[in-house]
């Protein structure tokens, strides 16, 4: 028997198709353009989900319109990660209600959306001097033995060298302060807890910034960069002594801490400085626990869908093959517990459990022993709970 269907249908089904088929399904995409939009977006978006919500068609999930209704850049990010690839409800929620916009407003940012449907996705462009200073950064990471006195066309500078910084010179008269993020120690540990409740660290290199300024000739452009706990104890010497930063060229920030607990990170008060530079991967759950009120002024965003275990890795910012060394599957583990962070520590069973540091004699050789006792009566899946919220 032949299948009839009504005109009233067909022509329902060619809207929704025409509907999907105006919004980008890649999530790179849909991410990069929900981090844009500023808090004054989001409250224009939520009411148009209100004046418009009565006439949604019958395919649309009520709960899609629901999450609209109340979207935020964080809650946006968050059910845009949860989509499955190549979209599910929510992005047919989302692509209705961008259709709804008038032709008349004049809203840049909601309109962006169906433009980025019409072009490939290529990323936020990372320069030279961006993939360099990553490159810096990742020194910072080494023992004074293990660094090299002369690091491509840069000279090392080890009269500076402490626990958190090192510095290096160029023959074109520039300076860059390179400042690493957490290593496995308890130190660390109790600032990236300290960034977690209060948004910011101790004030530990502040004197040691003010000492190299102090020593660099005038004519000499100074730099400063750093990775995840690096780039808020940056920031913490800048708001402790707001001279020092009057005193510096441009700051790059790659993977910034950012606490969901606080609205009071450190990381978040620069974010309308253009001479701060931000570095951001939207599947860092370090760099976007809160991801600000308006965004960063001037920032680099990504999305490391390829691999999402790397999404706070610095080496994703050192050029096309990370510009920094290569590691095999064991060794990039070892750098994954040592270098890439320990703000949260680590599951490596995924059993929603953090795992104590283990026998790896790479973490012997660089961590304080310490273990986590949680108590017998420890709920293990708290922990996914906090996770996933």
């Amino acid at each position: 028997m032949p299948r009839y269907s009504s005109r009233k249908k067909s022509a329902a089904k060619r809207e929704r198709s025409r509907v999907r088929a105006a919004m980008p399904r890649d999530k790179r995409h849909l991410t990069h353009w929900a981090v844009r939009g500023t808090d004054d977006d989001y409250a224009k978006f939520r009411k148009h989900v209100a004046d418009v919500q009565h006439r949604a068609p019958s395919y649309l999930e009520p709960a899609a319109m629901g999450e609209l209704g109340k979207a935020t850049r964080r809650s946006m990010l968050d059910n845009l990660h949860k989509e499955p690839w190549g979209g599910g409800w929510f992005s047919d929620g989302l692509a209705w209600l961008i259709d709804q916009v008038p032709s008349s407003w004049a809203w840049d940012w909601a309109k962006g959306l169906g433009q980025a449907a019409l072009k490939p996705f290529r990323g936020d462009t990372l320069d030279e001097t961006d993939q360099q200073y990553a490159r810096l950064v990742n020194e910072a990471y080494k023992t004074d033995d293990e660094r090299d006195a002369q690091f491509e066309h840069w000279q090392h500078v080890p009269e500076f060298d402490s626990n958190y910084i090192t510095v290096y010179d160029n023959e074109d008269n520039h300076r860059f302060v390179a400042v690493r993020g957490t290593k496995m120690n308890l130190k660390d540990l109790g600032e990236d807890a300290l960034i977690g409740f209060e948004g910011r660290p101790h004030n530990l290199i502040g004197d040691e910034i003010k000492r190299v300024l102090d020593n660099t000739d005038p004519g000499r452009t100074v730099d400063v960069g750093g990775h995840s706990l690096g780039t808020s104890l940056i920031l913490t010497a800048f708001d402790n002594d707001d001279s020092l930063q009057d005193r510096v060229h441009q700051t790059y920030l790659y993977n910034p801490a950012m606490s969901p607990l606080t609205n009071k990170n450190v990381t978040q008060q620069y974010e309308g400085d253009d001479r701060v530079r931000y570095f951001i991967d939207l599947l860092d759950p370090v760099s976007v626990g809160g991801i600000g009120s308006k965004g960063p002024k001037n920032a680099v965003y990504r999305t490391s869908y390829h691999n999402p275990l790397h999404s706070h890795q610095l080496t994703q910012w050192g050029g096309p093959d990370g510009g920094l060394e290569q590691h095999d599957d064991v060794q990039l583990e070892k750098e994954h517990l040592l270098h890439k962070k320990a703000e949260l520590p680590y599951d490596r069973n995924h059993d929603g459990v953090p795992d104590a540091p283990g026998d790896d004699e790479t973490i012997a050789e660089t961590a304080d022993e310490f273990v986590l006792d949680f108590g017998n009566d420890f709920d293990s899946g708290a922990w996914n709970v906090y996770w996933n919220e």
